[in-house]
């Protein structure tokens, strides 16, 4: 309804503007000189009578004070209705922080590896017990050291 009301005003503005235009063209020219008088100035006085000038004057004024008052009527109309935003009593929005991204990965490039043999065991020393010593003055126990038991050689494969 607005929208209508809107164009229907400027339709109106458009012919209170064609009226001012021709309310200033039938203004008796001074000194027979002017858009006036070459547009027929004197037509305005057969039309009116001889107080023409008085009539004209007050036309004039009267149209271009609705043209000023109009124009600016539509103007605060138009600007209203292309104003969506938000009020001045109506809440702002609340604004939320975005979420954090997650952090981006580098990719992970595998190579293959050649499959290692297992590792041989080693044997590990064995401690041989001692008997502890029977002397009545105690001395604290040295600690024993042991030395790897070699390997027993391996066995030829002929029998003697």
């Amino acid at each position: 309804m607005t929208d209508f009301l809107l164009y229907a005003a400027v339709v109106f503005l458009f012919l209170v503007s064609i009226l001012v235009v021709l309310i200033i063209l039938m203004q008796p020219p001074s000194a027979n000189s002017g858009m006036g008088s070459a547009l027929g100035g004197g037509a305005a006085q057969s039309v009116f009578g001889g107080e023409s000038t008085n009539v004209l004057t007050k036309m004039t004024t009267t149209l271009t004070v609705i043209l000023f008052v109009l124009s600016f009527g539509l103007y605060l109309g138009f600007v209203a209705r292309e104003n969506k935003g938000p009020k001045a009593l109506t809440p702002a929005p609340t604004i939320t922080a975005p979420a954090k991204p997650e952090p981006v990965k580098a990719p992970v490039s595998v190579t293959p590896v050649a499959p290692v043999a297992p590792a041989k065991p080693v044997a590990a020393p064995v401690a041989t017990p001692v008997a502890p010593a029977t002397n009545s003055v105690s001395t604290p126990a040295e600690p024993v050291k042991s030395e790897p038991v070699p390997a027993a050689p391996a066995a030829s494969g002929t029998n003697q």
